[in-house]
């Protein structure tokens, strides 16, 4: 049975990937793959060929650190490891552990096959994934050379870590199930589970800092001999017993050569096995568990697919008034924005979230200011003032550049709708406005509190003389005004594409599409960062020569407001010729487009 089970999943894999080449006679898959392909050898593979000298001895003089970087590495690795097996004793999940699709269900269950046997085809089925992305981890990501070891070493020792992982993650979550079900003191269990894991990680980090502080009575830093510290603490005898199950799996990866890697499969594959005899022989119901789990995937992709956002969790919907009250009449653009805000309402866009978020903003902005102040006057300077700052920009970066391709709820969300939108007897400019708001809302309001944290963390010391706190704040207003013109021009681009496009934006909402998917948003992603550099350039350029030719003659603060002026000019004319066209594309859009 187990080999008919075996042979069903290999076929469909191959249906899948034949599937996958013939639609690559559509261009828009061919061209996604091609970009994908390109990426991927050009900045992975290419880059991971063989090494300069230089390179060489580069890596040969950092190898000490690389070695506590590794060391370091595999303690936050086995600590989420742990965390997250904590998180599962104390906040159980109600399903079982155990996935099977919606077809599987519906042949698979009422078939004359033992629970055993399913239990066999889900753990096989999850191999395949498993063994495609350690192969993907080693083939594409080169580990540092200094350590040894091949590809087909560390794609085996992935496999390991990745499969050992996914066993107890399933093993715990049916045990679990079993408990509840025949325990009458499940509560009592999960309690001790979580005392011993906290017990077990309070002994591990023990051993470890007394071990370290050891090393560093005997040295002057820590960095000094970093691979001596490491070897000190991994040959530490309490160490050692207390980390070897988390050796076994790590060894194989970490082996430095063959012999080495032979000698640590053995235990390695044992352990693997101890997991997997753990999870087959679990005598614990998962039939209704995973039908209501296809259940809820099918509810979550249909809600997506609708522009939704999907429950988190075990939420049950309720009965809630809107974002804000709509009157019976009024600008056709606020009603497009009541609905879409509507549609992004779950439990993290509330109105309880959204009030607690803005006062954690206003107290983090209020006493980031002070902390940075004294930190900096304590140890004789300013350091971590530009890790906020750095911080704050990156997300900036990231909201702006991402935040229009993630933030689908306007024209995008309502594509399938768009014969009904175009019946409404409101002009095509107005329904891209009305579309557009809501997204534009949501990505300004996290610009906005980013400026707030970093107008309150720059120069805390005043060493800047023209950075006045005045200054400060007028120049927080400023960019407050310029952000919502931003975002709107930034999500001109993926609406008009979609509407230019269709086809090839329907493609990229579905996930997990494949190389062809991520080839198709790889390409939208350069379009949106070169319009992002054609509409902030010019804007940055005009407002620096604005603030250089008159803040001489007004002062600095005066300038930043002419400054703010001048770019919002120019960024309110690319909006309103922005959204006039997308208005007229959309009144001649027609859905019959081919959208496959």
């Amino acid at each position: 049975m187990l080999g008919a089970l075996l042979y069903l999943r290999l076929t469909s894999l191959r249906n899948l990937l034949v599937q996958r080449v013939r639609r690559l006679r559509q261009p828009k898959y061919l061209v996604g793959t091609a970009v994908a392909v390109a990426y991927f050898y050009f900045i992975l593979i290419h880059r991971n060929g063989p090494a300069a000298p230089a390179a060489a001895m580069a890596a040969q003089s950092m190898a000490q650190a690389g070695l506590l970087a590794s060391a370091a590495t595999c303690g936050g690795l086995c600590l989420l490891a742990v965390l997250r097996i904590a998180f599962l004793w104390i906040m159980p999940d109600e399903k079982p552990g155990l996935r099977f699709t919606e077809p599987e269900i519906a042949f698979l269950f009422p078939a004359p096959v033992s629970r055993r046997a399913l239990i066999h085809f889900r753990l096989v089925s999850s191999q395949f994934a498993i063994l495609f992305t350690s192969v993907l981890i080693a083939f594409f990501f080169n580990r540092a050379g200094y350590m040894g070891g091949s590809r087909a070493t560390r794609a085996i020792g992935w496999w390991i870590i990745l499969s050992t992982f996914d066993l107890h993650l399933n093993g715990t979550k049916l045990t679990l199930s079993r408990l509840r079900e025949r325990s009458p003191r499940f509560l009592a269990w999960r309690i001790a589970v979580v005392l011993a894991l906290a017990a077990y990680v309070y002994a591990v980090f023990r051993s470890g800092i007394a071990l370290v502080n050891a090393y560093a009575t005997q040295t002057q830093s820590l960095l000094e001999a970093p691979g001596a510290l490491v070897h000190q603490v991994l040959s530490s005898p309490v160490f050692f017993w207390l980390t070897l199950p988390f050796r076994f799996v790590l060894a194989p990866y970490f082996a430095s050569g063959l012999g080495d890697f032979a000698a640590a499969l053995g235990p390695a594959l044992l352990f693997l096995g101890l997991h997997y005899y753990w999870v087959s022989h679990t005598e614990a119901r998962f039939e209704e568990g995973s039908i209501a789990l296809a259940e809820k995937r099918a509810a979550a992709k249909a809600a997506m697919q609708r522009g939704e956002m999907p429950r988190i969790g075990n939420s049950r919907p309720k009965a809630s008034p809107g974002p804000f009250p709509l009157s019976e009449s009024g600008p056709p653009e606020i009603a497009f924005l009541w609905k879409n805000l509507l549609s992004m309402r779950s439990a993290l866009f509330s109105r309880r979230a959204l009030l607690i978020v803005a006062a954690l903003a206003l107290w983090a902005a209020a006493s980031l200011g002070p902390v940075l102040s004294h930190q900096a006057r304590r140890n004789g300077g300013d350091f971590f003032s530009p890790m906020v700052l750095g911080f704050t920009a990156i997300i900036a970066v990231y909201t702006v550049l991402l935040g229009p391709q993630i933030a689908r709820q306007d024209l995008r969300g309502d594509l399938a709708n768009a014969d009904i939108l175009k019946t409404y007897p409101v002009a095509g400019w107005r329904i891209a406005l009305g579309q557009l708001l809501a997204p534009t809302l949501v990505l300004s309001s996290i610009l906005w509190v980013l400026i707030v944290v970093a107008a309150a963390a720059a120069d805390p010391l005043g060493t800047i003389g023209w950075l006045s706190p005045g200054v400060r704040v007028t120049a927080a207003v400023c960019l407050a005004a310029v952000v919502p013109f931003v975002c709107l021009i930034q999500m001109l681009v993926p609406n008009t594409a979609m509407v230019l496009f269709p086809g090839w934006y329907q493609a990229t909402r579905s996930r997990g599409g494949g190389i062809e998917v991520i080839g198709q948003r790889m390409i939208f992603g350069v379009v949106q960062l070169l319009f992002a550099l054609l509409v902030v350039v010019p804007s940055v350029l005009a407002a620096l020569l604005v603030v250089f030719s008159s803040q001489w003659i007004l002062g600095a603060g005066p300038a930043i407001v002419l400054a703010t002026a001048a770019v919002l000019m120019i960024l309110a004319s690319e909006s309103v010729m922005g959204i006039w066209w997308l208005g007229e594309r959309f009144e001649r859009f027609d859905l019959s487009v081919d959208t496959r």
